[in-house]
């Protein structure tokens, strides 16, 4: 039976509005906006569209099968290690459906030619507007196979596989900045350290 092609979700290129868990730096940054606080311009690719990536392309049971002979709950590292760069390849190499690649790039559009790709809560990467950021996001989320976060997914009782998450795009060249700190920190009621862009407005924050 053929399998059907997931929808491409809506890329948010406008504001961080992307369904968040509550508490994650996106929630964050939604509540600073909402209280005054102006918020860089970004895009969200949504964790849904992770999800559909691995789905569309079997790597559940292809990465079930390849780590089969792992004991979960005592793996050996050497022979994680030897396996992990199978998983992070998979990922990198398979292809997006066109309608997510063409969604993308359209929620890029308005955005800086040079751009951050991250994770919430993390720094992230450089990229240029256009398909290298599309690579950069392939990149992040191949990251997640790395031998560190892989550990700590098994032992943590999580399996191996990652849970999909959000990526963001915004604009490169942030600096750490005071003042944004602290308007955030009075939007948030808590100590934030916070990054603004180029203009001046919040991109990226890490609560204190």
């Amino acid at each position: 039976m053929p399998r059907e092609r997931p929808a491409a979700p809506e890329f948010d290129s406008e504001r961080p509005r992307d369904a968040a868990e509550e508490g994650s730096e996106l929630a964050w940054l939604r509540r600073a906006e909402a209280h005054g606080v102006p918020v860089t311009p970004m895009a969200v690719v949504p964790a849904q569209v992770e999800g559909d990536f691995y789905r569309w392309n079997n790597l559940p049971e292809r990465i079930e099968a390849l780590l089969a002979e792992l004991d979960p709950g005592d793996p050996d590292e050497d022979d994680v290690e030897d396996l992990l760069p199978t998983a992070a390849a998979w990922v990198r190499d398979h292809a997006l459906l066109d309608a997510v690649i063409d969604t993308f790039y359209a929620a890029l559009g308005d955005l800086p030619s040079r751009l951050t790709v991250r994770r919430p809560g993390a720094p992230g990467v450089a990229a240029s507007r256009g398909r290298p950021a599309l690579i950069a996001v392939k990149r992040i989320w191949a990251e997640d196979w790395l031998l560190s976060p892989s550990l700590a997914r098994v032992r943590g009782g999580r399996g191996w596989l990652p849970a999909p998450r959000p990526v963001l795009v915004h604009a490169a060249d942030l600096r750490a900045d005071p003042a944004v700190a602290a308007a955030a920190a009075r939007a948030l009621g808590r100590p934030v350290a916070a990054w603004s862009d180029p203009e001046g407005r919040l991109a990226r924050l890490e609560l204190g």
